[in-house]
């Protein structure tokens, strides 16, 4: 059928013309590219694919519609508009091939928004920098770009042939009426291909869409820039491009500024393991002396685990929750290890609670700034912190990596190894997040006896079969939500158990803390202060003996307070304190849409920023923490327009 064939064509030329602007940008950037370490160039093409076929998707639709037309109506006027069309994506394409590769050199990050930011705002000062000859140069190629991708589209797919039965040598020839059945039957062929088209757009039939970083697959970062479809970041940058620099404008910058500065505390504290105040943590010598040989380069190391739990809380444990038996693991580990009481999650998504867990940074109301990443490129991060002094970093999920633009960031912040859904056995059963809990720890304990013998490692394990829609293999509670977190609770028991029987438990300091509080219970309020109360533990042989502290911090203080116990340096990370060293002042900082809270021990506000209005204020200083929280929301988006 020369319709449906020639929608093929067009979709896989213009896959393939993505395919050549790779190519393109690898060659000429290909020094800069080698400088930042492995280049494995068909790597690079295939991984490409991805966002290369969603282009093509989008751009196959209107086509699409006009070959559904010709069935019913095959006019010369259809022709005039398929090649206006082409037109203007053939100079779409090479306007954003070129443009990539040009501003690349210049920009280090792949095409976005960013250049008609310059252009609306100041065009004369955009084009100040570039001679007349390069603008003719540029010009030059744009055009033979253009024309090359608009005639191979025009020779090889024959659109007066498909859609009036013309052929280009041949002339007319006679178009004979076609029954009502054949033309039901193609038209319906025809809009089958056309929502077909929907799966390379989103990338796929899984929970996660395609994004920006749904090609990064290197710790080159240029590579994985390499990789991104310039059309596809572009446009993926209009349509989340947020001002942030406008942004939460609460008061004028020198009292938000005076106000922050009280806020941040980066000095660093001396470890000191015969310190035993209410503000330590019993750290094992032995494990302190292995740490220090791991640094060295010795065989003999620790391993650093932080397990992060999906949606869990402290309301589900027994201790302060309402429910008994359902959190057997965590409830033991917070009365066998070191155990942070008042403890808040910086806010109520993933993608938010890993930045701010890894990076140390503050979670947005509206906004996340794993889906920027060009920002996220320059984020520091406790794997990088831990590469700096010889840590290897593996990172261990479940579920999709692409989802959010996961995978650019924690390559970007410095994990080296990166297990997600597609890397286990493909008999394993997966539910909609991925492979469940059982799994995932089976492969988190496969990972650490394969580096056994080396050095010191972190390992992040994230979790998600406490993640609606709760499907997992067990089935002893009736409640869905409790069902999935027992099991969750058990597959880390499980985690536990094999840690010791393989030998790993002693020289393994293990940290768990949940991404945010979930779906339990049921139809949670906002505005409530246990919305975002989690627990924080530090467990694992490391611990020498049990303790409550209850010191108030939120999960950007991770960072700090990690990285000073095995004594790293942390200045970098502005928005995070050791939750450990008393001159630090001491607070949590939430965000939720559209609203941002603060709790210190005499005053818990939130503030609706939508209502413009305080929703809770108590404590025996009511009001004290208003303007700090907006402060503080106030500079982290300037801080975020920074970051380039």
């Amino acid at each position: 059928m020369k319709k449906a064939l020639a929608l093929i064509k067009t979709f896989i030329l213009v896959t393939l013309i993505g395919t050549l602007g790779h190519m393109a940008f690898y060659f000429v950037n290909e020094t800069i590219i080698k400088d930042e370490g492995e280049s494995p160039f068909f790597q690079m093409l295939w991984n490409a694919l991805r966002l290369d076929v969603a282009v093509a998707g989008y751009v196959c639709f209107v086509p699409a519609l006009i070959l559904i037309v010709s069935v019913w109506w095959n006019r010369k006027a259809l022709v005039y508009i398929w090649r206006t069309y082409f037109g203007i994506i053939s100079l779409a394409l090479a306007m954003a091939t070129l443009a990539n590769i040009v501003l690349y050199g210049y920009w280090g990050f792949p095409l976005d928004s960013t250049p008609l930011f310059y252009l609306r705002t100041s065009p004369g000062d955009a084009m100040a920098s570039v001679d007349t000859l390069d603008l003719f140069l540029g010009f030059a190629a744009l055009v033979v770009i253009t024309l090359f991708i608009y005639y191979i589209i025009e020779i090889l797919v024959h659109p007066r042939r498909a859609l009036q039965g013309k052929s280009r040598r041949h002339g007319s020839q006679p178009v004979p009426r076609r029954p009502l059945k054949v033309k039901i039957g193609r038209t319906a062929a025809l809009i089958l291909l056309t929502a077909l088209l929907v799966i390379p757009v989103r990338g796929g039939l899984t929970v996660a869409t395609n994004n920006v970083g749904s090609v990064f697959f290197s710790s080159n970062f240029r590579l994985n820039h390499c990789a991104v479809n310039p059309v596809f970041s572009f446009l993926y940058s209009v349509t989340h491009d947020e001002d942030f620099a406008s942004k939460y404008r609460f008061m004028d910058d020198k009292e938000a500024t005076e106000r922050f500065q009280k806020m941040v505390y980066t000095k660093q504290r001396d470890l000191n393991p015969a310190d035993t105040t209410a503000m330590s943590v019993p750290l094992s010598p032995d494990f302190l002396k292995a740490l220090e040989a791991g640094k060295a380069g010795e065989e003999q190391g620790v391993n650093v685990v932080m397990v992060i739990m999906e949606s869990f809380s402290s309301y589900i444990m027994s201790e302060k929750g309402n429910v008994k038996g359902v959190t057997n693991t965590i409830d033991a580990l917070s009365n066998q290890g070191v155990y942070f009481t008042n403890f808040y999650a910086n806010s109520f998504r993933t993608d938010r609670g890993l930045v701010a867990i890894l990076s140390g940074y503050p979670a947005q109301p509206t906004s996340s700034l794993m889906k920027y990443p060009h920002k996220t490129n320059n984020l520091y991060g406790i794997a990088r912190s831990l590469n700096n002094v010889g840590f290897a970093t593996h990172y261990i999920y479940g579920g999709d990596a692409n989802f959010t633009n996961m995978r650019a960031y924690l390559h970007a912040t410095g994990f080296e190894t990166i297990v997600s859904e597609e890397d286990y056995d493909s008999s394993i059963p997966k539910s909609k997040w991925g492979v469940d809990d059982s799994y995932l720890f089976q492969r988190a304990i496969k990972e650490m006896t394969a580096q056994k013998q080396s050095g010191n490692r972190l390992f992040v394990v994230q979790t998600s079969s406490s993640h609606e829609p709760y499907e997992v293999p067990v089935d002893k509670y009736k409640d869905k939500a409790l069902n999935a977190f027992y099991f969750a609770d058990k597959c880390l028991g499980d985690y536990i158990a094999d840690l010791k029987r393989q030998n790993l438990w002693d020289n393994t300091l293990l940290l768990i803390v949940p991404d945010h509080l979930g779906c339990y219970p049921a139809k949670i309020n906002n505005f409530q202060l246990y919305r975002y109360q989690i627990p924080l533990i530090l467990s694992g042989g490391a611990i020498t003996k049990p303790k409550r502290i209850p010191v108030i911090g939120s999960q950007q203080d991770i960072a700090a307070t990690l990285l000073t116990l095995l004594g790293v340096k942390h200045s970098e990370y502005k928005f995070s304190k050791d939750l450990l060293d008393a001159n630090a002042p001491h607070f949590a900082f939430f965000t939720v849409p559209d609203a941002v809270g603060m709790v210190t021990e005499d005053n818990q506000v939130i503030y609706d920023n939508e209502q413009k209005k305080t929703v809770l204020d108590q404590g025996p200083a009511k009001g004290k923490n208003l303007r700090n929280a907006q402060a503080y929301l106030q500079k982290l988006y300037d801080d975020i327009d920074q970051l380039k």
